[in-house]
């Protein structure tokens, strides 16, 4: 129920030659067989030596933050493919218009996310830092959903996994970009470390499951195609 809810609020916002491409309304998993409170350890407690820590360390980041990083941290608030530009080196072949397949698949793969972390968000309720700390204040909009683990880090590290078997030639700077977006949650104020690390582990589950779906690996090839001949690269298989 919660994946078409999310899948009709986007198909709203999206091109009708994107809505032919990939078919956003439909599933590539069954998000419920990966249950996160099976696949992942507890979030630790509120008042545990390691949540202290994590928490000192948010202070500590908001006190040295630098105007650029502040806002290369609010733009990664964003869930979009093309905050990974950058480590690609900024083509110009690398636009929505250039690789609707691409986009396309991409916002799908959200949906699936979004899906999967719900859920795993609800069971574990694990209070978000500037709740638990009066002393830290987020340089982002508040997140109203529960804190472990982090939505964010999980969609940077899938996009990277994805990305990075489409571009091998990028792997290392597609991987470290995806690091730096998790790690901007905590930057922002919104996250604790653990957090970060839960939502990374979720991704390598969602992947693995995606990569086995039949109807995944048809619309991944056809946009792995794409993306490599929008941005002149040699075909691979």
């Amino acid at each position: 129920m919660l994946l078409a809810l999310v899948a009709s609020a986007l198909l709203q916002s999206c091109t009708s030659t994107q809505a032919r491409v990939v078919d956003l309304a439909s599933s590539y998993i069954d998000a419920r067989k990966i249950d996160l409170r099976v696949l992942l350890p507890p979030p630790p407690a509120e008042n545990s030596e390691t949540t202290r820590n994590e928490a000192a360390l948010i202070i500590k980041l908001q006190s040295e933050i630098g105007p650029e990083e502040a806002e290369r941290a609010r733009g990664d608030a964003e869930a979009s493919i093309y905050r990974f530009a950058d480590a690609l080196g900024n083509p110009e072949g690398f636009t929505r218009k250039r690789v609707p397949r691409t986009h396309a698949l991409f916002r799908k793969v959200t949906l699936e996310q979004a899906a999967v972390v719900h859920v795993g968000k609800e069971e574990f309720d694990r209070r978000r830092p500037f709740r638990a700390n009066p002393g830290i204040e987020p340089i982002v909009d508040k997140p109203r959903t529960a804190s472990y683990p982090s939505g964010h880090s999980m969609w940077a590290r899938t996009v990277g996994l994805l990305l990075a078997d489409m571009l091998p030639e990028y792997r290392e700077k597609i991987m470290a970009r995806a690091d730096e977006y998790a790690f901007n949650r905590v930057v922002a104020g919104v996250h604790y470390p653990s957090d970060i690390e839960a939502g990374k582990l979720a991704a390598t589950a969602l992947v693995a499951f995606l990569l086995a779906s039949p109807s995944f690996q048809q619309d991944y090839a056809e946009a792995k195609k794409e993306l490599r001949e929008a941005l002149q690269l040699p075909a691979i298989p």
